[in-house]
């Protein structure tokens, strides 16, 4: 009698075992894809902080498209990983929250250049070239100035913004 109780704790032992490893490769296998994953948005993410990406996606709708479908491609990646692991669900939702947030700042490219194009004083022309930068960095002291300044306005820009600022105030 006491062989068969022994047999049978061997063998839940062993059946257990045997489980605990297969769920250990299992969340490996699945962790090595949301690697993957953060990886390749590590890549787009150096990509999109190069200037000169900055200036073509600007200029260029297509190059937008292409960053913007390579972060898409990637967000089905993980959505195809089976979050049945709290750990795994956990690590894809971080890298899901980093490439949205990748996502945002590529619109946000975009939207700075369209804010600007229809401004007095333009910082990107409508072909995408540089201008009037005194214009914009000026405009943006004021801002500061007057946002942040209150009451005491002249001291504000004296100590913090310098003399343009100053010399705006008192032309005011």
């Amino acid at each position: 009698m006491r062989s068969s109780n022994n047999t049978t704790s061997f063998s839940s032992t062993a059946a257990i075992k045997i489980q605990s490893l297969y769920r250990a490769h299992a969340i490996r296998k699945l962790y090595k894809q949301i690697s993957a994953a953060n990886r390749d948005a590590t890549q787009l993410q150096n990509l999109i902080q190069q200037q000169d990406t900055v200036d073509t996606i600007r200029s260029q709708e297509r190059e937008k498209l292409r960053i913007n479908e390579a972060l898409m491609s990637l967000l089905l990646k993980l959505d195809s990983v089976p979050g049945y692991d709290p750990a795994v669900r956990e690590a894809r939702r971080k890298v899901s929250r980093r490439i949205v947030g990748l996502q945002e700042i590529l619109d946000g490219i975009v939207e700075a250049k369209a804010d600007y194009c229809c401004d007095d004083n333009l910082l990107w022309g409508p072909s995408g070239e540089f201008r009037n930068w005194d214009g914009v960095v000026g405009d943006m002291e004021e801002e500061l100035c007057r946002d942040v300044g209150g009451d005491d306005l002249d001291k504000f820009c004296a100590q913090y913004l310098g003399f343009r600022c100053f010399q705006r105030f008192l032309r005011d």
